[in-house]
């Protein structure tokens, strides 16, 4: 496997380091097995903040950040409810803000969709080109994809110089799985530190325009693996040509649209 090396030589370097402070402090076996117990609690009553008493994990920016990672199904999970109240409020909050969440970025999706076939259609119509159904869903994905990617990377370098420390590799790394709402948790740009609400804010509200953005992005791929998959699955017997009429609906649709535009166009020049 591709991470087997790395986390035996991560394993080695623990032991390591374990070995020397285990002889500099002059430890016992069970001296050292107690104190990873105590540090290991310690560590997970305080998220990880051992030391520092003035950290607060529960602050306005760390409140902003859960709600928004818990709406947005991200769960980085660095931030979690500990009592029997904040677990409660938060299953009726996600029970209720997912749902409206969801249908916000649907619509927003379906309007970014209709904007850009728009455009597509205009540019057919400045250029007198007409292109078939498939030509043109694959236009229309090209697209996406570049605004995508060029809106990943620029979230990217905009992480890669807000947090220190952070190569481009992993800048993109996180800007990929938290577009995704993979949210894997082992990189965040939240943590609790009271100088970066700034950070959290203009981040988030980033993430609210680019998560209906990619959700276009990953439909727009959809629909087109679905209109070069169906004739296979048609010619093998396997999907009714009902299937491949329900596709080609949309082209349909475009058809009416350029028949209605010609018609007005023609009775416009029949006025003058």
């Amino acid at each position: 496997s591709l991470e087997w090396e790395n986390e035996e030589e991560r394993a080695k370097q623990a032991n390591k380091l374990l070995r020397d402070f285990q002889d500099k402090y002059n430890l016992t076996k069970d001296n050292l097995t107690d104190f990873i117990d105590v540090f290991n609690n310690v560590s997970k009553l305080m998220k990880g903040h051992v030391g520092d008493r003035e950290h607060k994990i529960w602050s306005f920016e760390g409140a902003f950040y859960f709600c928004t990672t818990a709406i947005t199904t991200i769960g980085t999970g660095n931030i979690t409810p500990n009592t029997s109240a904040g677990r409660w409020f938060c299953i009726a909050y996600v029970l209720i803000g997912i749902p409206l969440l969801t249908l916000f970025f649907g619509m927003t999706g379906y309007y970014l969709t209709q904007l850009l076939r728009l455009a597509i259609l205009k540019i057919e119509s400045c250029s007198k080109i007409r292109m078939k159904m498939f030509l043109r869903q694959c236009t229309f994905a090209l697209i996406t994809w570049i605004i995508g990617a060029v809106c990943l990377c620029l979230y990217a370098l905009w992480m890669f110089n807000s947090i220190s420390g952070w190569s481009i590799g992993e800048s993109i790394y996180f800007s990929l799985t938290t577009f995704s709402t993979i949210g894997f948790g082992d990189y965040t740009n939240y943590d609790g530190n009271t100088h970066e609400f700034p950070l959290v804010i203009s981040s988030f509200m980033v993430l609210t325009l680019m998560l209906p953005a990619s959700s276009l992005l990953f439909s727009t791929t959809a629909e087109l693996l679905q209109t070069v998959i169906c004739p296979i699955y048609i010619s093998s017997g396997l999907v009714k040509k009902s299937e491949l009429a329900r596709i080609l609906a949309e082209d349909q649709l475009l058809y009416r649209y350029r028949k209605l535009k010609k018609e007005k166009s023609t009775d416009c020049d029949c006025a003058l």
